[in-house]
Parts: C-alpha cells; sequence; structure tokens
C-alpha cells in the first residue's frame, strides 16, 4: 500500500535524524539517496516530517503514526498520506484548524500550544505569548523583496509564470511554501531577493538618509547590505564573516546585484580586528537563538537549552564591543537579532548601551508571527562622542 510505504519512509527519517544539519539538508540528502521517490512522494514525506517536529511533542503518549496523522490535522496538510490517516484515526476534516486541537484533546491525551513550547517566559515584552506559540505550527511564507525599478518585470513574470502572491507589501511580497520562485528569470538576473518580510522591515529603523562607509560585521551571504545598497547606492560597503562559504554566496548576490561598491573580508569576531579604519555606519546581524525562526525550522526547538540564551546574549555583546571602537563618534549601529527572546533583545540592548557608551535611538521587535513571517528585533543606536 502506498500510504503505508510513505509512511514507513517519514517515521524511518524521523529515527535516523539526530539534529547534527537542518532539517531541509537532511531530506535533500536522503533524496538523492533514495532516488526511487517521486517528486510527489518527497513533497509528501517533507510536509510530513515538518508537520511531525511542529506539533509531536503535544502527542507524547501516542505511537508515531498517530503523531503525524495529528500533526497533518492541527497543521491542515492535505495529500494523499494526510486523507489516508484522516481516515483511518476518524478525524473531522470539516473542523476549522482553531477547533481541532480542542477536538483532539476530548479524544486523545493532547497537550496545549503552551507545553509544546516551554520557553514562554523568556520571550520578549510586546510579543503575544499564545499567538506566538499558535505560529510555530504553521509554516511561513517564503517571501521576496523587489529591488527599486524592476517592479513591473518582476510582475510581469509572476503573471505570465501564473504565480500570485498571498499578500504584498509595497516590495515584499509573500507566496505560499509551495510555490518555486528560484527558477524564474527575474530572480536569475537578480531583479528580486528572496528574504524574509521581518528582515525587510529592519531596515525601517534607519534614517532617510545615510551616507559614508558602512560595516557589516556579521554579513552572512549579504542580505542586509543588498538591501541598503538599493535603498542608499551610494554607500560603501565593507562585509565581514567568519565563514568563507557564507562570504563567497555574497560575493555572487552583489554581483547579480551589480553592486560594485563593496569589500569582502573574513573576520573573526571573536578576536579584535586588526584594520585602521573607522565606519559612519555598523549593521550587527548577530548570532542568536534563531527563536523567532523556529516555525521555519521547528527541528531546532526539540534540543534547545535554555542556557544557551545567556550564552547567546553574552557573545552578542562581546561582538558589539569588538566593533564599537571602530564607529565614529555620532556613527550609527543597527543592531538585529532574529530571536524572540528578552534576554538576546530589549534586555541586551540596555546593557550594550551602558557598556558601549551608546544612545538608543529606536528598539523594535518585527511581530512575524502575525505575517506569516520570522519574528525578529532591532534596535539602532548612536554613538556618543
Amino acid at each position: 500500500m502506498r500510504e503505508q510505504t510513505i509512511m514507513n519512509q517519514i517515521t524511518g527519517i524521523i529515527a535516523g535524524f539526530d539534529f547534527s544539519v537542518p532539517l531541509h539538508h537532511y531530506l535533500k540528502n536522503y533524496f538523492r539517496r533514495n532516488k526511487q521517490l517521486g517528486s510527489r512522494d518527497r513533497k509528501i514525506i517533507s510536509a510530513g516530517c515538518f508537520s511531525y517536529y511542529r506539533c509531536a511533542k503535544l502527542f507524547s503518549p501516542c505511537s508515531e503514526e498517530e503523531k503525524v496523522a495529528y500533526s497533518f490535522y492541527l497543521t491542515g496538510e492535505k495529500n494523499l498520506l494526510s486523507e489516508y490517516l484522516f481516515k483511518k484515526y476518524s478525524l473531522p476534516e470539516e473542523l476549522p484548524l482553531s477547533e481541532r486541537l480542542t477536538a483532539l484533546q476530548k479524544t486523545t491525551s493532547v497537550l496545549s500550544f503552551d507545553d509544546a513550547f516551554p520557553f514562554i517566559r523568556h520571550l520578549s515584552e510586546g510579543i503575544d505569548a499564545n499567538a506566538f506559540a499558535g505560529s510555530l505550527f504553521r509554516q511561513p511564507y517564503v517571501w521576496i523583496r523587489i529591488r527599486n525599478g524592476y517592479e513591473k518585470k518582476v510582475a510581469d513574470e509572476l503573471q505570465e509564470a501564473g504565480i500570485s502572491p498571498v499578500v504584498t507589501h509595497n516590495n515584499a511580497l509573500g507566496f505560499l511554501p509551495i510555490t518555486s520562485l528560484t527558477s524564474l528569470s527575474s530572480y536569475l538576473e537578480g531583479h528580486f531577493e528572496i528574504q524574509d518580510f521581518s528582515s525587510q522591515e529592519t531596515l525601517t529603523l534607519l534614517p532617510e538618509k545615510i551616507t559614508g562607509n558602512w560595516w557589516d560585521c556579521c554579513s552572512g551571504s549579504g542580505g542586509k547590505t543588498l538591501m541598503i545598497a538599493d535603498r542608499f547606492p551610494e554607500v560603501n560597503f565593507l562585509l565581514t564573516d567568519n565563514r568563507v562559504s557564507v562570504l563567497e554566496n555574497a560575493q555572487m548576490r552583489l554581483k547579480k546585484a551589480q553592486v560594485k561598491n563593496y569589500k569582502i573580508q573574513q573576520l573573526d569576531l571573536k578576536k579584535t580586528p586588526l584594520f585602521n579604519k573607522t565606519f559612519d555606519g555598523i549593521v550587527a546581524d548577530v548570532p542568536c537563538s534563531g527563536s523567532g525562526t523556529w516555525s521555519r525550522s521547528p527541528e531546532n526547538m526539540w534540543n534547545f537549552d535554555v542556557s544557551r540564551i545567556d550564552d547567546f546574549a553574552k557573545l552578542q555583546v562581546n561582538i558589539i564591543k569588538q566593533v564599537i571602537p571602530f564607529l565614529k563618534d555620532e556613527g550609527l549601529l543597527l543592531y538585529i537579532t532574529c530571536s524572540a527572546f528578552a534576554k538576546e533583545n530589549e534586555r541586551n540592548t540596555q546593557l550594550i548601551s551602558s557598556d558601549c557608551n551608546l544612545s538608543i535611538i529606536q528598539q523594535k521587535i518585527f511581530h512575524g508571527y502575525r505575517h506569516h513571517a520570522d519574528t525578529m528585533f532591532g534596535c539602532l543606536f548612536r554613538k556618543n562622542q
């Protein structure tokens, strides 16, 4: 029976997954080794695994198959396997998603959303704990940022390809997760970037005009630099990171976007930088728990040790202390995390402000859980004279 074969694939993957790599990488390697699986089966298996890691903690007394069935039910997945499981376990599909947890609690040993997310008390002020916990049970949209001047070209190609966004906020467009975007000419030619909505929104903390030399000190693959360069094309950039692979990716993305006024350098900010230069502004998208992205990568919540919040908070402060000597007086520091935890966010910015002679201009939580996006935090500082 095909359904049972697919079910066996899912439970086998769950049994073998050790959290040493992201789940989507693990699945990619698994499918590479099992080429007999067709594209439809791969989609069902992926959906089953991600649904499991979103919801299975709610169903700890149940069998693995029941956990997959109930997880499909709560996330609203509809496919060959979910239909089979819903019939097998008599799950009423006519119920809206908001009522399905209550229905399961009447017939099975099911916990509440709060029990599935044991870190509620660590959330930043201003985050709706129930809404945030509930958002972890759904896959966020895939968001793109259309570069200035390419709005019509991208819109025309999307229309021609029969692809429609679910939601639009100016040049930010959100699509269902299954939407294929990376094969479009507009993407290959650099007319739009795949970038989460909240990540795009962090730029709203910057003033209307910035100039001079800016340092993207934890650049990753260059998403923030690309965004700033599109809005402020006269700014010069230095991108640094300690990972060669992401810097190579940044180089390709900047070249594709035809950004020319930048330099790239490998740099480990656990050590004091040795270059002799100062900057008008610094972007520090610092390493963090990533708790604001757990709706996108739910497996990361499973083996997260709460003590790591303190570890990340200390690392973030140390990074800022390393880079601040290279910021000019009256210069700007944009501090960003993809965390939902107060110790990495507003509590850390208070510490950074006092320890690093910085004034907080504005700080903000970007409530991605309201928009099918990541939840992030940003703070704009000015260096005192």
